[in-house]
């Protein structure tokens, strides 16, 4: 501030002043707590080598890699393994999300399946059909055609 300076002039600066400390101060604050937040991120995890399923009144292990295909059962999903079958509180999206991404893959909004047991597709008029090892056929929905095509193509 430059002379001749008056009281109204002065207050003035003297505001701005603070204004711009505050600023200041908010500014390392939110660096702080943004770097604070980032130290609390959890580490990313690998995908679970199996599923804890509690069925009929016993615990079953179900080992992720011995997952032929899974399909939506409204809010929970149907595991199914050598054979069996069983029934896990999950969503298809969480599901999908928990399983180790370099072996499972969406095929149509109710089914995923284990890339490893796929034995062939078939082409059909619209959607196309996937037939595991097993024998089982699975409908391929044209939206995630693409997506199985890139991860079996990558595979091979």
């Amino acid at each position: 501030m430059l002379k001749p300076f008056d009281s109204p002039r002065f207050l003035r600066t003297l505001e701005r002043a603070r204004d711009r400390l505050e600023r200041q101060r908010a500014g390392d604050l939110g660096k702080r707590l943004l770097a604070m937040v980032q130290d609390l991120k959890p580490e990313p995890t690998h995908p679970p080598d199996r599923l804890v399923v509690k069925s009929g009144g016993r615990i079953f292990f179900v080992r992720t890699d011995e997952i032929d295909w899974v399909d939506a059962a409204g809010n929970y999903v149907r595991l199914h393994v050598k054979g069996e079958s069983y029934l896990f509180r999950e969503t298809m999206s969480t599901m999908e999300n928990r399983l180790d991404p370099s072996s499972f893959v969406r095929i149509h909004r109710s089914h995923i399946v284990n890339t490893d047991r796929i034995k062939e597709l078939l082409p059909g008029t619209g959607d196309h059909s996937v037939v595991l090892r097993s024998g089982q056929r699975l409908p391929l929905s044209r939206g995630y055609r693409d997506k199985l095509q890139e991860k079996i193509g990558n595979r091979s």
